[in-house]
């Protein structure tokens, strides 16, 4: 991510030692966060531009992972982006997502 997207679009942290960032409230505003428990059937009313599932699917089975990388696929948008943990793979998976940096993948 470009230097003024990051400007633009996150704020730095109270707490300067953390390093951490927020998004700004113009974005926050749009952004829809939610719980989901993911054994559940569960469907957005719009396709998705981005899912951060992160350190989620290393709990699961390979055949339960699969399947809920495939509920993300038809919720995203093509072009949409996946991201995943650093422990977490898709490698083997027959999944319609490339990837596009080591935790990031695009649907196709």
């Amino acid at each position: 991510m470009s230097m003024d997207l990051k400007r633009r679009y996150f704020l730095r942290s109270k707490d300067k030692a953390k390093r951490l960032v927020r998004v700004a409230p113009d974005i926050r505003s749009i952004i829809d966060f939610r719980r989901l428990n993911f054994m559940d059937s569960f469907a957005f009313p719009e396709p998705l531009d981005t899912i951060f599932c992160r350190n989620v699917m290393i709990y699961f089975d390979r055949a339960t992972q699969e399947r809920l990388l495939q509920k993300f696929c038809t919720q995203l948008l093509p072009g949409g982006f996946l991201f995943i943990g650093h422990s977490e793979s898709l490698t083997g998976m027959d999944l319609p997502l490339r990837q596009h940096a080591p935790t990031v993948y695009r649907k196709i």
